[in-house]
């Protein structure tokens, strides 16, 4: 008698012509946005470390602040604060010479088959917020 309870609650069977594949096995958003998140600081922690090892001046003067997906996991935008005055044009210009051995730094650092590519963002000392 329960046999056929659970029998007659069951949903009718659902033919495999109307199953999206793509659906059913894709992952879910939450997880995909936990693993950049996680990608991103990972970076961030890399980032800091490879900074101080740079043998350019105006690139160890820099502190990373934040590393975010533009618009995903494979490009990376890394916002950078300088410690005091600098010529924006020369440090861009800086971290757009060492962005080969950032990369490297990276690539040894995370588990991935591709490293991100690397976008420098300058922040104004003025858009940093206050640190008491």
């Amino acid at each position: 008698m329960s046999s056929r309870k659970h029998r007659d609650r069951r949903s009718a069977p659902v033919a495999d012509s109307e199953i999206d594949p793509n659906e059913f096995f894709a992952p879910s958003e939450a997880r995909v946005d936990r693993k950049v998140q996680q990608l991103c600081r990972e970076v961030e922690r890399t980032l800091s470390y490879a900074f101080g090892e740079c043998t350019d001046r105006r690139v160890r003067e820099l502190a990373v602040m934040a590393v975010d997906p533009a618009p995903d996991g494979s490009r990376l935008q890394i916002s950078v604060l300088p410690s005091g005055p600098i010529d924006h044009a020369a440090t861009q210009e800086a971290l757009l010479a060492a962005r080969g051995f950032f990369r490297d730094e990276i690539a040894a650092a995370i588990q991935r088959k591709r490293t991100p590519e690397l976008v420098f963002h300058i922040v104004a000392r003025t858009d940093a917020p206050e640190i008491d």
